[in-house]
Order: C-alpha cells, then structure tokens, then sequence
C-alpha cells in the first residue's frame, strides 16, 4: 500500500510541476501577443479608441485570472500529494505499532 500512495505522491508533484511549466509558457504566449497589439492603440480613433483600451484591460484582466487559476490549481495538486505522503507515512506508522502489539 505505501508503494500505490508514494507513486501518487510522484505523479501529483510532477502534475503540480506540468501545470506551473504549462502556465509559464501561456503567460508568455499572452505577453507576446499583447506586445504586438499595444503599438495599435493609436491607430484608433474616438469609440473604436476606447473599445481597444477596454477590450485590453478585460485581456489584462482575464491574463491574470487564467494565471491565478493555474497556480492555483498546481498548489492544490501539490498539496494533495504533500496529504497523500503524509497518510502513507501515518499508516506505516498505525502498521508497525500495531505489528509490534501482535510481536511480529
């Protein structure tokens, strides 16, 4: 049983690390293109002017909360694993009292 939880436990912390290396390359993929759109905003003109700076704040905004919630979700895989690691080592603990009781 502490092999199953200690693979999870592998596998979580390398899931956690996929998600921080796919949101690292999101996060610059959205730099990159908000770069090459910011040298248009003074092509437009009255409305259209502030539609474009409206519409790139909401990029801004919706940038961040895609960020917040990829680190949010390798954290939460993190700390599944850091739980999973902790009750494995909790019932090796409960095995060996409990072997030790029965004088094994």
């Amino acid at each position: 049983m502490a092999q199953q939880f200690g693979a999870q436990f592998e596998q979580m912390q390398s899931a956690a690390n996929h998600v921080a290396e796919v949101n690292q390359s999101v996060q610059g993929q959205l730099s990159g293109l908000r770069n090459q759109l910011a040298p248009l905003a003074g092509a437009w003109k009255g409305q259209a002017s502030t539609a474009f700076h409206l519409l790139m704040e909401r990029w801004d905004t919706d940038a961040r909360n895609l960020n917040e919630a990829l680190n949010s979700i390798g954290e939460q895989i993190r700390g599944s694993g850091t739980t999973y690691a902790q009750a494995d080592e909790t019932e090796n603990q409960s095995y060996s009292r409990i072997s030790q009781a029965l004088g094994n």
